[in-house]
C-alpha cells in the first residue's frame, strides 16, 4: 500500500460500513447503551487518530474490533465495580405486524436479560471471543487477530465462556431449551 491516501474521505468511506458493528461489540462487552457509545465514540477517534499507521495487512472491520476491545478492556479496568445490568434498548427494531402474543414477548424478554446477566458475570478475557464470534459473527482467526491472541487461545477462551453460560442459563432451562418448555393455554407456538 504505497500510495495510500490517508484523508479523512477515505476513512469515512472504509470505516463508516463497521460502526453500528463496532457499536454492538461496544455494547456486548459494557453492559448499558451509555459506556457502549463511549467507547465507540473513542475507538473511532483513535481509529482515525491512527489511521495513517493502519498497514491494512487486516480487514479494517478486524482492526475497529480490535480497538474497540481494548477500548472497552481499559474501561472496564477503569470502572473497578460491578457491570451495571441495566435494559439495553434496541435500536432500530420495529416488530412486524403479525407480533407474538404478550406472553411471548415477555418470555423473549426474560431469555434476553438473562443471558445479557450471564454475560457480563463473564471475565473480560471471556466476554471478548463471545461477543467478537458469536454476537458480531467474527471467525475464530478474525477473533484471534482483533484481540491479538492466538487461535488456540479464543478457542479455549470461547469454550470456556459457552460452557460458563450453558451453566448459568441452565438454572433457567424453561426458557433455553425447547424440549423441556410446558405449553399452556396462553403459549403461542408457531
Amino acid at each position: 500500500m504505497a500510495d495510500r491516501d490517508y484523508s479523512s474521505q477515505t476513512f469515512e468511506k472504509l470505516v463508516a460500513p463497521c460502526e453500528r458493528q463496532v457499536y454492538f461489540t461496544c455494547l456486548g462487552m459494557m453492559g448499558n447503551a451509555q459506556d457502549a457509545q463511549d467507547c465507540a465514540q473513542e475507538t473511532m477517534l483513535k481509529a482515525f487518530l491512527g489511521f495513517a499507521g493502519f498497514k491494512g495487512e487486516a480487514k479494517v472491520s478486524t482492526w475497529l474490533y480490535s480497538i474497540a476491545t481494548r477500548c472497552c478492556t481499559d474501561a472496564l479496568r477503569r470502572r473497578h465495580e460491578t457491570i451495571s445490568l441495566e435494559q439495553l434498548q434496541e435500536d432500530g427494531f420495529d416488530p412486524p405486524g403479525d407480533a407474538p402474543s404478550p406472553y411471548l414477548q415477555l418470555e423473549a424478554g426474560e431469555r434476553k436479560r438473562l443471558l445479557r446477566e450471564a454475560l457480563q458475570q463473564l471475565p473480560c478475557e471471556h466476554r471478548q471471543p463471545i461477543v467478537l464470534c458469536d454476537l458480531q459473527g467474527l471467525s475464530y482467526e478474525e477473533a484471534a487477530q482483533a484481540l491479538d491472541l492466538p487461535l488456540g487461545t479464543v478457542k479455549s477462551r470461547l469454550n470456556r465462556a459457552r460452557a460458563s453460560l450453558k451453566n448459568t442459563l441452565s438454572k433457567n432451562a424453561e426458557l433455553f431449551s425447547l424440549k423441556t418448555r410446558p405449553t399452556d393455554e396462553r403459549r403461542e407456538d408457531k
